[in-house]
């Protein structure tokens, strides 16, 4: 049986901590090598050191966030994990990590915006349009099955 490869975009929001969530459930049912993604953007970089802010304090922050709250899930349910912390365009660069790492599906969790929920948040509508790969959106909100309320 063939090893399912997930990368899962983390940025510590509620959304993304119920992809990280779906993933260690998912784990505990399938042979999975999941590699957390987070990636800071190269736009926020300039405007930091503009404002002269301490660009290797937020990345060192962000670094101790991935490889600790936000990957405490996978940890508490016993789930092998890496980790990759990037610089770039968020969806270039999870773009680019899903097939760097042959990832057989990419999950991020999805934020709502619009009227009810029904347009996807930017991350996930261009992470949507832009891959080849199969890509699971996961709501921040749980969703009743049989609902007719997103």
């Amino acid at each position: 049986m063939k090893r399912i490869r997930v990368v899962v975009a983390t940025d510590g929001s509620k959304a993304a901590d119920r992809a990280i969530r779906w993933c260690a459930d998912f784990a505990q049912n399938a042979d999975v090598d999941i590699v957390v993604v987070h990636v800071m953007s190269n736009v926020a970089e300039w405007f930091m050191s503009v404002a002269q802010i301490d660009f290797q304090e937020i990345e060192r922050t962000r670094r101790e966030l991935l490889e600790g709250l936000w990957t405490a899930l996978l940890r508490d349910a016993g789930v092998p994990f890496r980790t990759l912390l990037l610089v770039g365009d968020p969806v270039g660069s999870v773009i680019s990590a899903a097939d760097e790492q042959q990832a057989d599906l990419v999950v991020i969790g999805k934020t709502g915006h619009g009227v009810g929920g029904l347009v996807l948040g930017g991350t996930a509508m261009k992470l949507a349009h832009r891959t080849k790969r199969p890509l699971l959106l996961i709501p921040d909100t749980p969703v009743a099955v049989g609902s007719n309320t997103p």
